[in-house]
């Protein structure tokens, strides 16, 4: 069984916070971690709402639910009976003790106000997202974006570095693409079973998980709007445009994107402004949050028809975004992701910011790297005037190589950590 990269980090909070509040997507393995957790040092009781029994309590009742459990106890499926939210409440605030509470949902019930307002100051809010790539390989956290952060220069970051990549490292990112990170998915074998599991994975989200938050006036309607961002994840959000393609109004779109957001299913990446209030109101960019789903939608089952599509560049950028928001709260919890671009369509597709410094991260799916790769992140480190400390271009190819004093293309599998440290 693969361990998952946010299994410590959760240990270390639980000595110290009362609860943790342990979100994400259907079937990302939430309950599977909680329970791998039970140990003799925390010896906690296992709860689910997926229980009938412990469901009716807990509508019926949730403070005598509540009350009634030992602790420490871990709730799962809690967005079942938020109510129950109110009640946790007033037992940490009766006894704080750390490590009292875990509790898992499906969504983010922490974007309901009323939760929101309760839970501040008194539980840890943590994310799981499908496998990472790191994961599925065994590899650990990869210290590259720490050392990006570090290093003075090129020539000092390629010495921490692999030398090259593996050489079939193109063969295996593709793999990682069309698979996912689902684990009952990540692990099968490329076929009808893995395309039966999404077309069921999108049968069980929409009718289960997405009604019992909010009702949805037009099933067949957001099923376009699932569909259309599958096929447009990696461009800029265009509301006016989705609004008169799928024929809903703006209000019930936004509201859809939404419901599409608290329950991971898209992510909105804000455009970097050093004025923070001008990020909220700079067109994001959509990016589906698993791409063997977004894949699936496509019916784009292997990587010839996801090229004949013209889908492979947006859907390797695509890919590259959930890594690192799957990563990177792991490695620095004060790191954020945007992404650059000008009036003139300049753009540099991730920037990882950490208090006054930047790292830029273009993504270029061809094995050889021109000048024009370079200049778009030239203009960037301008524009910042000096903020910007170092940045990357991945890229296909098998060899890091400096192209300035602060870029450096580095193939994939190097970026995360999946090849071969140097001894």
């Amino acid at each position: 069984m693969l361990r998952r990269l946010l299994h410590d980090e959760i240990l270390r909070t639980l000595k110290s916070s009362p609860a943790i509040l342990l979100t994400g997507a259907r079937q990302v393995g939430k309950s599977t971690l909680a329970q791998q957790l039970i140990s003799p040092s925390w010896n906690a009781r296992y709860v689910t709402l997926d229980d009938r029994a412990n469901l009716d309590a807990a509508l019926r009742d949730p403070d005598g639910f509540v009350d009634a459990l030992p602790t420490p106890t871990i709730l799962d499926e809690v967005q079942r009976a938020p109510a129950v939210l109110l009640s946790l409440k007033r037992a940490i605030d009766r006894k704080r003790s750390p490590g009292s509470w875990l509790l898992t949902g499906s969504a983010n019930v922490m974007t309901l106000s009323s939760v929101s307002d309760s839970l501040a100051g008194r539980v840890a809010l943590k994310t799981l997202y499908p496998f990472s790539w790191p994961e599925i390989e065994g590899a650990g956290l990869p210290s590259v974006i720490p050392s990006l952060f570090s290093a003075a220069s090129s020539r000092e970051l390629i010495r921490s570095l692999p030398s090259e990549g593996k050489a079939e490292c193109r063969a295996l990112v593709e793999r990682r693409i069309l698979s996912g990170g689902y684990p009952p998915a990540a692990l099968m074998k490329a076929g009808a079973n893995r395309a039966e599991w999404f077309d069921s994975y999108l049968r069980t989200y929409v009718e289960r998980d997405l009604l019992q938050i909010k009702s949805i006036e037009q099933i067949p309607d957001f099923n376009r709007l699932i569909t259309l961002a599958a096929f447009r994840t990696g461009g800029l959000l265009n509301m006016s445009d989705l609004s008169r393609e799928i024929g809903l109004p703006y209000t019930t779109l936004r509201r859809y994107l939404n419901l599409l957001e608290v329950t991971y299913q898209v992510h909105l990446l804000p455009p970097y402004h050093a004025n923070v209030s001008k990020r909220l109101v700079k067109t994001p960019k959509l990016y589906s949050l698993d791409t063997g789903l977004a894949c699936s939608i496509r019916a784009a089952d292997d990587w010839p028809t996801l090229e004949r599509q013209s889908g492979a560049g947006a859907m390797v950028e695509t890919w590259v975004a959930t890594e690192l928001l799957k990563l990177l709260p792991l490695v620095d919890h004060r790191l954020r992701l945007y992404f650059w671009r000008t009036g003139k369509g300049e753009e540099v597709d991730f920037l990882i910011e950490r208090g006054a410094d930047l790292i830029g991260v273009e993504v270029k799916w061809g094995a050889r790297i021109a000048d024009r790769d370079v200049a778009n992140l030239r203009a960037c480190a301008e524009d910042l005037k000096g903020r910007l400390r170092m940045a990357v271009i991945l890229y296909s190819g098998s060899q890091v190589v400096a192209l300035s004093p602060r870029i450096v293309a580095m193939p994939f599998d190097v970026f995360f950590g999946i090849a071969r440290r140097p001894r």
